[in-house]
């Protein structure tokens, strides 16, 4: 959807990853933006885009963490407007208290990451651009 074009020539598009963990998603992000630098020489599909893979991904889709996941560090590693809260509740992959987990790994970021993680990218995701 990204290398392809799909979230460029649709900016209202959004997507949620959900329940696939996050971890992932830092290393994902850089992957993606060194193969569209090195392949838009050659594909005139990845030289159209306007924007880097990781902007793309960034401004339209959002991922949720389980919650054993450090969170903390994806936010470091990426971008804090990529990540959703999930508690995963009943199942037992949930944790029993995901709260307390998210909030020990969001130490020290401050009350607007925290806000985007437990509701504003939600937003975000879910309005209308």
């Amino acid at each position: 959807m990204v290398l392809d074009g799909v979230l460029e020539r649709h900016r209202d598009l959004r997507l949620g990853v959900i329940e696939l963990g996050a971890g992932w998603v830092p290393a994902m992000l850089r992957r993606l933006d060194q193969i569209a630098g090195i392949w838009k020489r050659s594909e005139p599909d990845l030289a159209a885009l306007t924007r880097p893979p990781s902007q793309q991904l960034t401004e339209q889709a959002a991922f949720t963490p389980y919650a054993f996941e450090d969170v903390g560090a994806m936010i470091r590693d990426s971008n804090p407007d990529l990540y959703l809260f999930s508690s995963d509740y009943p199942h037992i992959e949930g944790g029993r208290d995901p709260l307390g987990r998210f909030t020990t790994s969001l130490r020290g970021f401050g009350a607007d990451v925290d806000e985007k993680f437990y509701a504003g990218n939600m937003r975000r995701l879910l309005s209308a651009a």
